[in-house]
């Protein structure tokens, strides 16, 4: 009977070791270190029409995105800022706003806030958009974004703002 037990959690443990083991080489997918050139590419690759560009490039495009100093808003200040500390991101979004998906322009544009009478991004009055005033020191509402976390950079903070004055 010891020796039944001895091999069933020698079996526990083997299985429980290439589990971890499977979980550990699996790892993150990683990350485009210059996502602006895969754009680009991916929309050269279709043979120059045009209708081969990426829906992220037409859809949230403009000052900001995909060149310039500020790069890509969404995927350089957004994802990690916003979406990867688990508030704005597809799941579990706070306040209804997510800020990570595709169609992001379309989700904040001319969009009210919920809980705070300001439009999320108002093109023609930038500085009154709900999102660019929730980065800052003092915002109307609630707490400056990003809750918890130390503020953005004054680069980045210009750089939303930048991204939706050009939407």
């Amino acid at each position: 009977m010891r020796t039944e037990r001895s091999a069933s959690a020698e079996v526990t443990r083997l299985v429980w070791g290439m589990t971890l083991s499977a979980l550990l080489l699996t790892g993150c997918p990683g990350t485009l270190e210059h996502k602006e050139r895969f754009l680009v590419d991916a929309g050269e690759a279709g043979g120059g029409d045009g209708d081969a560009a990426p829906a992220h490039a037409g859809s949230d495009a403009g000052a900001g995105a995909a060149g310039g100093p500020c790069g890509d808003v969404i995927a350089r200040v957004f994802v990690p800022s916003c979406g990867g500390t688990g508030c704005h991101g597809p799941t579990g979004t706070q306040q209804d706003l997510d800020l990570v998906s595709p169609g992001v322009r379309e989700r904040v544009v001319g969009v009210p806030g919920t809980g705070c009478a300001s439009t999320l991004a108002d093109p023609s009055n930038p500085e009154a958009s709900l999102i660019y005033r929730k980065l800052l020191p003092a915002p109307p509402c609630g707490a400056p974004m990003p809750l918890a976390r130390p503020p953005l950079s004054d680069q980045d903070v210009a750089c939303v703002l930048a991204w939706i004055a050009a939407q």
